[in-house]
């Protein structure tokens, strides 16, 4: 068939389809006008000229499906940003697919599964693998439509984990467990379920392979590099955020125990690309970075660099190791600009001399680092030119979100063991350049919901101002604040007033128990974390230390004395946890129990005994407290910080704290996790110390608050914080197992218990 041929029927196909269009779509001229441009843009390719009949339908059927224009104009922008490498028959799938989730579950779903679908696509590389997500997504809307807009709204993260079989067994797994029950159907595909947690990121498959492998990678890498380097195993994460990476730390070089949506072969490649980067940056980084006050961007960027760069230095020594690492960088051109793809794409730019990327910020990376490979091996260029492209980045007002954040390809480290985390204060701040706009940027769960606060951050914060009584404590921060009625998150709802809790004029009277304050010390000073130091040039240890070895022959041959410190030895490093305990400060913590205690009494005893114990461990401690009286009014008190010690001044404004007001949580835990997420620590802990459910005098809705703080509750394990809740007393504390988790939600129901439980918990946390 000619190409005059082709032009002459697709315009034909083109015309026809028009006018099918327009008379189905009459009265929707924004509906039309975007299906002409989505038709025009198929029309063009060859592949479309017999099946645009095909998708005209498609788009009919989508359209009386009455779920809405929003998701008809979000498939038609699908469709005309359709990649030209993927099937016709995959978009009109998506389409039939689309419609089913629509009728089943809703059109909010359906509009998030519109959504998520260009950022997935290259997850899903062929058309059985789509096929077999979209069927597991038809038994889900079958069986359990009140569940589909959960693991909608996690599938981007899901097949980071997995592939489409994967998630497939996983949600046939959970509605068989659940036996007919929506609860526990919602809390199996929330990842509230211990179950759904093992079945997902702990298949029988992961640890395998490791274990299989770990002979084989020491030799490779002592083949590669001349270097014996020990290998461990990471720990499994119960809710990991991010999929795991190999890490490099103290000589060691961790893996992970299985790589999801890798076997056999393909997993046995991975692991040797995975070995053979962190070889590369034991040889040839060979400083650390400060962090000082780099972004998090910044920081993702340098370290790209550095891995390109000590890969191009591997290259020139062994340029075989391109057929290792290159199977793995599949990023391609697309339209969708995020930090995230950008990233991918400059990082197959930087390996691959054939690719090809018509992005100006990727074709600008490209000719820096070319521009820099007379100096690479100065570690110095990844700095410069990180810093360069993460200065574009933010003029290009694109957003980068550092909790969701992944270093691909999947064969690269973590890239903690390259930057220096110790404090800098002379270190000059380093920002990048974004420039300001007197606009909102709001923060959005579901795309094409209604926001009723409109006003900018600069004028609600002042007209709030204004309206405290800086007594309260002076507004520090405003959060969002979910509507689960409305299914909306609603942008800077609440404001915080901070404040430090006042000292108490009166002598000390926080008299501890000394017997439970010495059981607690004993515990936790014979726990441990952390991770392993290697010393060398011992008297003794656990294997020789060939350096030192070497050169004490030397001094001995030379005829110089020279004492035998000639061996390694492995010991704990420093302990690395870092706690934060929140005191609910609300009215009904003053209530006594039988014996005349208050809740509040035993809450500041717990906290004085616990933070005496935490210090002793050598972790770091805080201690904070809250009480709200509506939204604008959520009062938080410090009482003691990291920084500061247990002494005469934190255990007098224990003492000092007072009952009042109502316990608006979900703001509470946002701004504590916001303090715990400055904290450098290998593992972070909330621990919130509660005697009620969430309330407050402008919520009469006794589920709104539950549901705003279990939102609040997963955005934190996301960002890695470990959340717990002690609900004191015998009151009612039927909502924290939902906030919490069942396994993360203790009832403390004798109140004099609660400082032993709370020992516990953090000998657990140690472990």
């Amino acid at each position: 068939m000619t190409r005059v041929t082709v032009a002459r029927i697709s315009s034909l196909q083109g015309i026809r389809s028009g006018r099918r269009l327009a008379a189905r779509l009459r009265g929707h001229e924004h509906v039309f006008k975007a299906a002409q441009a989505a038709q025009a843009s198929l029309q063009r390719r060859p592949e479309w000229i017999h099946r645009l009949a095909a998708w005209d339908d498609a788009v009919h059927d989508l359209f009386e499906a009455n779920l809405g224009d929003a998701v008809v104009l979000n498939f038609l922008r699908l469709s005309e940003q359709w990649p030209a490498q993927r099937a016709a028959d995959d978009l009109l799938a998506v389409c039939l697919t689309v419609r089913e989730i629509g009728c089943g579950a809703g059109s909010r779903v359906a509009h998030a599964l519109l959504a998520v679908m260009p950022r997935i696509l290259s997850r899903l590389a062929t058309a059985d693998a789509l096929m077999t997500l979209f069927a597991a997504f038809r038994q889900l809307v079958e069986a359990a439509p009140e569940s589909t807009g959960l693991v909608v709204g996690r599938l981007e993260q899901l097949l980071r984990h997995g592939d489409a079989a994967d998630i497939s067994a996983w949600i046939s797994a959970g509605l068989r467990a659940a036996g007919g029950r929506a609860a526990r159907r919602r809390a199996y595909f929330a990842l509230d379920d211990a179950l759904s947690v093992r079945l997902l990121f702990g298949r029988s498959g992961a640890g395998d392979d490791f274990s299989r492998l770990e002979k084989r990678l020491a030799a490779t890498t002592l083949a590669l590099w001349n270097r014996r380097v020990r290998f461990r195993k990471l720990a499994f994460a119960q809710l990991p955020p991010v999929p795991r990476r190999t890490s490099l730390a103290a000589g060691f070089i961790g893996m992970p125990g299985g790589f999801p949506g890798f076997e056999g072969d393909r997993s046995d490649k991975l692991y040797l690309a995975a070995s053979a980067h962190a070889g590369a940056h034991l040889v040839h980084s060979s400083v650390r970075f400060p962090v000082g006050r780099l972004k998090p961007l910044q920081l993702a960027l340098v370290s790209l660099i550095e891995d390109a760069r000590v890969e191009t230095l591997a290259l020139r020594d062994m340029p075989g190791l391109r057929r290792l690492w290159l199977p793995f960088h599949t990023a391609a051109p697309s339209s969708q600009a995020t930090v995230a793809a950008l990233m991918m794409r400059l990082s197959r730019a930087l390996i691959d001399p054939g690719y090809e990327d018509p992005d100006a910020w990727v074709a600008k990376g490209r000719v820096s680092f070319a521009a820099a490979a007379d100096r690479c091996s100065d570690p110095a260029i990844s700095r410069e030119i990180g810093g360069l492209l993460g200065n574009d980045i933010g003029q290009m007002r694109l957003q980068f979100n550092a909790k969701s954040y992944v270093v691909e390809p999947v064969y690269r480290d973590d890239n903690l063991a390259l930057w220096d985390f110790g404090d800098q204060p002379d270190e000059p701040t380093e920002e990048i350049e974004l420039p300001v706009d007197s606009v909102r940027l709001e923060r959005r769960e579901e795309t094409g919901a209604a926001l009723d606060d409109t006003a900018r951050p600069d004028q609600t914060m002042r007209a709030r101002a204004r309206s405290v009584n800086l007594l309260d404590g002076f507004p520090v921060a405003t959060y969002p604040e979910w509507d689960y009625a409305a299914r909306i998150e609603r942008p800077d709802w609440t404001t915080i007033l901070e404040a430090d809790a006042a000292a108490s004029a009166a002598p000390d009277m926080m008299s501890l128990d000394d017997d439970a304050a010495r059981r607690a010390t004993t515990v936790t000073r014979d726990a441990s974390i952390g991770r392993r130091v290697r010393y060398k040039g011992q008297r003794d240890g656990d294997s020789l230390d060939i350096d030192a070895a070497i050169a004490l022959t030397i001094e001995r041959r030379v005829g110089r004395a020279a004492e035998p410190r000639v061996y390694l030895r492995d010991a704990p490093g420093p302990r690395d946890l870092a706690i934060l305990l929140l005191l609910d400060l609300s009215q009904s913590t003053a209530d006594r129990d039988r014996q005349g205690r208050s809740v509040l009494d035993v809450e500041r005893k717990a906290a004085a005994i616990m933070t005496a114990a935490v210090e002793a461990a050598g972790d770091a401690i805080a201690v904070h407290g809250f009480s709200s009286d509506g939204r604008e009014h959520v009062r938080y008190l410090h009482i003691k910080s990291f920084e500061e010690r247990m002494d005469a001044v934190a255990r007098s404004r224990l003492a000092s704290l007072a009952s009042s007001h109502s316990t608006r949580l979900g703001s509470a835990l946002r701004h504590a996790g916001s303090y715990l997420a400055m904290q450098r620590a290998f593992r972070k802990a909330l621990l919130v110390l509660t005697d009620g459910e969430p309330s407050d005098v402008d919520v009469s809705d006794p589920h709104y608050l539950a549901e705003d703080a279990r939102r609040a509750v997963q955005q934190l394990r996301r960002g890695g914080i470990d959340t717990f809740a002690f609900g004191i007393g015998g009151g009612p504390l039927s909502q924290l197992d939902r906030i919490f988790g069942e396994r993360r939600a203790l009832r403390v129901s004798r109140i004099e218990v609660l400082p032993r439980r709370l020992v516990q918990l953090y000998g657990e946390l140690k472990k």
